[in-house]
Order: structure tokens, then sequence, then C-alpha cells
């Protein structure tokens, strides 16, 4: 029997065969796993579903990690057809173009700061907070992603850094 046999989880922040959420994808999928996944906007949407598919999900869903009524509406979504969830993988990370590369204090902005924390780090305890109803009373896992920006100071990751060093604290109290 393949370890995640009959186990559901959603992934998050797939958006091509490069991402490293389509390879957890693949290697859930490989050991029995049912997935569901998310996107971020409408132009991604049909992207993400032709790739669901090479998995043989048809569960996708509309999942802007800025609004908490978006994250409450995919889990309600995914509610309809799952009755638990034993896998929530985070694979998510954003920051302007402009506040990665050059010197980091002539990038950052407060913009920047706040888009990158929200996105990279905020949407870790935000989904599992939304996540937390399904995955209760099962032997569920929560899978992020960080990078060695967050120890460690990488030309042109920038504000980014500080944002998987967030993540990373999150980590901590999830």
């Amino acid at each position: 029997m393949s370890i995640l046999q009959g186990k559901k989880i959603l992934i998050t922040g797939m958006i091509s065969e490069r991402s490293i959420a389509y390879g957890i994808a693949k290697a859930c999928r490989e050991q029995g796993a049912e997935l569901a996944f998310t996107y971020v906007v409408d132009k991604l949407e049909e992207r993400v579903r032709k790739l669901a598919a090479e998995f043989g999900s048809e569960l996708v869903f509309r999942c802007d990690v800025q609004s908490d009524e978006e994250i409450a509406q995919t889990f309600a979504d995914l509610g309809k057809h799952w009755d638990g969830l034993d896998g929530l993988v985070h694979a998510i990370a954003f920051a302007p173009k402009e506040a990665l590369g050059g010197d980091f204090l002539d990038s950052i902005s407060r913009e920047a700061f706040n888009i990158a924390h929200e996105v990279s780090a905020y949407s870790l305890p935000a989904l599992a907070k939304a996540a937390r109803p399904m995955m209760q009373g099962r032997n569920a896992s929560i899978l992020a992603l960080t990078y060695l920006g967050a120890v460690r100071a990488i030309p042109n990751y920038n504000v980014m850094g500080m944002a998987k060093a967030s993540l990373e604290a999150g980590i901590r109290f999830t």
C-alpha cells in the first residue's frame, strides 16, 4: 500500500510543471493521494486546471491569499467535495519585482515589504486557520516551503529573505 493512499491534500502555489509544488503534487499522487489545487488570479485558472488534470483532479479553486473571504470560500468549496483534509502544501511566495535585485536598501519599500510578508508569510497561518476544521481528528500535516535566504543574505533575494524568515517563525507557531 502507498503511504498516502486515500489521503486528501490541498496544493497551493503550483503554476507550472517547473514549480516545486508540481513535484510535490507528483510525488503525493504517486503515493496514492487525492489532490486539490488553488490558483490566485483568473488568468492562471486554465493553466492550473490543465496541470491538475495530469494528477486526475478536477478540484481547482480560486484562492487569493490576500483575501480572508477568498480563503474561507476556498475551504467551503473544498468541503463540498471532501469531508476532511489530510495535508496542506503551502508553496506560495511573492514580492514585487522591483524589490528583488540591486541594493537592499534602495529596492525596499513599505509597500513591497507588506506585500511580500502578506503573501509569502501571513498566508500560512491564514490558510492553516481556515483548514483546521477540515483537518481536526485526522493525522494531518502542513508543509511549507522556505529558502536559505531566510537565514543568510543571498544577493538579490532582498525582501523575500525577510518574508521567508517570517514564514519560518510562523511555522513554529502554526
